[in-house]
């Protein structure tokens, strides 16, 4: 779940990044808005059930390298 929560967080991040660099400020506003909700559920997690469980650390960091990476890689702009 954290590694896949990790995915679709920066996969929206860098999203948001390449409309902000193309002008499409109303679609990026709109990617945030999206983006605060996941913020807030990361945060709500940690903060009650991480408990120096590095396994969760290390699938979210991973799923956010691999979200970053398909997005700049993979998806055609």
């Amino acid at each position: 779940m954290y590694f896949g929560v990790g995915f679709v967080e920066m996969f929206l991040a860098t999203q948001r990044t390449y409309w902000i660099s193309k002008g499409r400020s109303r679609a990026a506003a709109h990617l945030v808005f999206f983006e605060n909700f996941i913020a807030m559920f990361v945060i709500y997690q940690v903060a009650n059930n991480l408990h120096n469980n590095w396994g969760l650390i290390t699938a979210f960091a991973l799923g956010n390298a691999i979200g970053t990476y398909i997005n700049l890689e993979k998806v055609p702009f």
